[in-house]
């Protein structure tokens, strides 16, 4: 009978999370053409152990006509698809193709794979050419748009530049044979520039050469003649033979005249001012410039050639390359206005000029004028639109402030790929204020900010997480979450964007998503008919050298019962990220189906509360963020009568399971239980094995602790404040059942952080159980690895 019980026990809860995650509004590559939104959503299909993705096509009044408009039921976006591109007019689409083509007779094999660049016109309706991209041109486009990747249509849309990486040498034993000829064979596994360009990705396999999976070439393609052709003028030169100066490139965009290319490029290591290659991934403070190269030669080689579908290496004439931000440490997210007068445009861009070394940090927005007729940028006219803040301002006016806190300064990572009005004197983005995600507008004439206001879905949009994907002459695409709701989408019209004052903008909520991708095999997926709701807590700890505000987000489910809940604590990882007021599948699961209540806490450190609140916490990580925890959970149960104070657990991930093994060796009485994931326990044996050794530095010595100029290993007095730091110097308090789930794969945050920690707990008799997940790496995020963990 236990055993049905527990049988079914299972069976239901694997069907409430199914729920859970099927509910979720994944989207990427949200964009309106025509009065046509197109937008993928990707789900987990935990049968399948895989992300599915789909394609929809909403209609969208944006000629008020107030017809009815049919929405066509979502399409599935074959695996074998890895980007679509539009162009500015909706007339083409460039999708990147990658298949499998088996020599005649013969299976099909692993090297039987090529990348093809499928050009559809007429609104994506006629494939008007297919571009076959050469294989020893380069290796793996980078279609990853948040970071490295990047596409762009030229102005004319007969041109697209992307960036790919670069194709590695071949390799091979001493006792093989190799023809000497073979500029790109090397003998011994390895090479000089294998040696420059190693790198611990998350992501890698230990088994082959590895090397740094970041865009290193810009290569544009004419799509007019299927040819396909380097742009050599970058910064480090000798492309061809070496990755010596230590710069990857990636964002590009073309400039307004079609003649340039505007990129980013980073210094990766192994050359520049970095001598050691570190991980990049969420590493916001990585050196990087704005660049700008001329293409024009190439592209009138490339629409000269032969139309054989082939490379043209030939045109390498084009002038060389200008650094457009020489004096900044930081630059990234390049975007060029309409036109604001006859040939004069402005390229706005994130900026930070001294720059930071803690992971993440506070941008400021800056623009450059743009000079189409003389081709080039006017550096001189720079202006400063939006500058760095150190701390909230006070201010009593109830407009000013979202979540109770005034503008915290700009964290964004990206801006919009269509982020302009169409008259090009405002940018829209998305930025994190305090716990909240808020779309605002910026005035590119004097800097103005203003929280964009809108209701899609909820009852209060105040607190809902708001973002906006896209911006046109016809109006903006935005979505609206809530810790219980997953994201709607909406639409805005360009007469409700341009209404000043900062009041609530009509917003048209387009469609309902359902859940999708069904039900785990042998269970049904309805969504729980519990309700969760939240607060916004704000907390003032006395503790600190930086009094910031420190913000809380409390989930509670239904519970019409009054039984007293027990409460879990989720500290976020980073340090320096910010959990926000949106829709998180896993938390929703435990709080709508567990009965949990759950506590979120944006301790000091975290983003969108000021770059001063942020800093404070490097040189402290271990004290200041503990408290910070601890004070917010106090501060709860002192308030929430209906949160057993003897049932208070603590999950987190990476910094997250750091604070947890922290919390529950110095307050043993206050958690009772913690489940951690990849979790930081020792620096002093992590700095040697992370591909993010700065930070194990900066978190506990302070800014300045890394010298960036040189590499050395930590000396005997560094090695002694990092174990003070960490959890293991703790691990003598522990008596709270802990689960430690491990990513084997995981480069940031070695799996044997974990295994030293979990065999420590062993050792000492504390109850402890290890998830290990042999083909995940630091975020766990496989699709049955991430279940089975929840």
């Amino acid at each position: 009978m236990r055993l049905n019980s527990r049988v079914s026990s299972v069976a239901d809860d694997a069907a409430a999370y199914n729920a859970a995650i099927s509910a979720s509004v994944d989207i990427t590559d949200a964009y309106l053409r025509n009065g046509i939104l197109t937008l993928v959503r990707s789900g987990r299909d935990v049968d399948s152990n895989s992300r599915r993705s789909f394609l929809y096509q909403i209609p969208v009044d944006t000629a008020k006509t107030h017809q009815t408009l049919i929405i066509p039921p979502p399409t599935e976006i074959a695996t074998k698809i890895k980007a679509r591109i539009p162009s500015a007019s909706g007339d083409k689409i460039a999708i990147l193709v990658e298949e499998a083509v088996a020599k005649d007779g013969e299976n099909v094999k692993a090297d039987d794979t090529r990348k093809v660049f499928e050009i559809w016109t007429e609104g994506g309706h006629n494939l008007a050419a297919r571009i076959v991209l050469p294989k020893d041109m380069h290796g793996k486009v980078c279609t990853d748009v948040a970071w490295f990747g990047g596409f762009s249509w030229s102005p004319d849309e007969t041109t697209l530049v992307y960036v790919a990486e670069a194709t590695p040498p071949k390799t091979a034993s001493f006792f093989d044979e190799v023809d000497a000829s073979a500029t790109s064979s090397c003998k011994g596994g390895a090479d000089d520039r294998s040696a420059d360009t190693m790198h611990a990705s998350v992501d890698s396999s230990p088994s082959v050469l590895v090397r740094e999976k970041i865009g290193e070439k810009n290569i544009p393609e004419r799509l007019a003649t299927g040819n396909v052709g380097h742009i050599q003028n970058v910064p480090g030169d000798a492309i061809e033979d070496s990755s010596e100066g230590g710069y990857s490139f990636g964002q590009p965009v073309f400039s307004p005249d079609g003649n340039s290319v505007v990129y980013v490029g980073w210094d990766a290591g192994g050359g520049g001012s970095m001598p050691r290659r570190l991980g990049s991934i969420y590493c916001y403070q990585r050196p990087a410039k704005l660049y700008s190269s001329r293409v024009a030669t190439l592209r009138e080689s490339l629409s000269s050639s032969k139309n054989d579908g082939g490379s043209d290496d030939s045109a390498r004439d084009d002038e060389g390359w200008t650094c457009l931000t020489p004096n900044d440490r930081l630059a990234r997210s390049p975007r060029f206005s309409p036109a604001l007068e006859a040939g004069r445009f402005k390229m706005v861009f994130l900026c930070n000029t001294p720059g930071f070394d803690t992971h993440g940090g506070c941008m400021e927005l800056h623009s450059i004028d743009w000079d189409a007729d003389k081709e080039t940028a006017l550096i001189d006219n720079r202006q400063v639109l939006v500058e760095n803040v150190d701390l909230p301002t006070d201010d009593d006016r109830p407009s000013a402030k979202i979540g109770g806190i005034c503008f915290p300064g700009l964290f964004v990572n990206q801006l919009p790929t269509d982020c302009f009005s169409e008259d090009g004197k405002s940018v829209y983005m998305t930025t994190q204020w305090g716990s909240i995600s808020r779309a605002i507008e910026v005035s590119t004439e004097n800097g103005r900010i203003k929280p964009l206001r809108f209701r899609s879905s909820s009852e209060d949009p105040a607190r809902a997480s708001q973002s906006i994907f896209s911006v046109t002459k016809d109006g903006a695409i935005v979505s609206e979450s809530e810790p219980g709701q997953p994201a709607t989408v909406g639409y805005i019209s360009s007469d409700a964007l341009n209404t000043g004052g900062g009041a609530e903008v009509q917003c048209l909520s387009l469609h309902k998503m359902e859940s999708i991708l069904g039900a785990v095999s042998g269970t049904s997926s309805s969504q729980s008919a519990t309700n969760v709701s939240f607060e916004v807590l704000n907390v003032s700890p006395s503790h600190g050298e930086v009094a910031a505000p420190v913000q809380a987000i409390l989930m509670f489910p239904d519970n019409p019962s009054n039984d007293k809940l027990p409460l879990i604590v989720v500290p976020h990882g980073g340090p320096h990220s910010c959990t926000a007021t949106g829709y998180i599948p896993s938390y929703s699961y435990l709080c709508r189906h567990g009965k949990y209540a759950i506590l979120h806490v944006n301790y000091r450190g975290s983003t969108g509360f000021g770059q001063a609140a942020l800093e404070s916490l490097a040189g402290t990580a271990g004290i200041l963020d503990v408290k910070d925890v601890v004070h917010a959970v106090e501060r709860v149960l002192e308030s929430y009568s209906q949160i057993d104070p003897s049932r208070v657990g603590i999950c987190g991930g990476s910094h997250g399971g750091y604070l947890a093994g922290h919390c529950i060796g110095q307050y043993p009485d206050l958690f009772k239980v913690a489940a951690m994931r990849n979790p930081v326990t020792n620096i002093a044996t992590m700095v040697s094995a992370t591909d993010i050794a700065d930070w194990c530095y900066i978190e506990t010595l302070g800014p300045g602790g890394y010298d960036w100029n040189s590499f050395r290993g930590p000396t005997r007095e560094e090695l002694g404040v990092m174990f003070d730091a960490s959890p293991i110097a703790h691990v003598d308090n522990v008596k709270a059942p802990t689960l430690v789930a491990l990513g084997m794969s995981d480069r940031r945050v070695p799996p044997s952080q974990g295994l030293e920690y979990y065999h420590t707990l062993r050792s000492k008799g504390v109850r402890t159980k290890l998830l290990v997940y042999e083909k995940d790496g630091h975020a766990i995020d496989r699709v049955a690895s991430e279940a089975d963990h929840w």
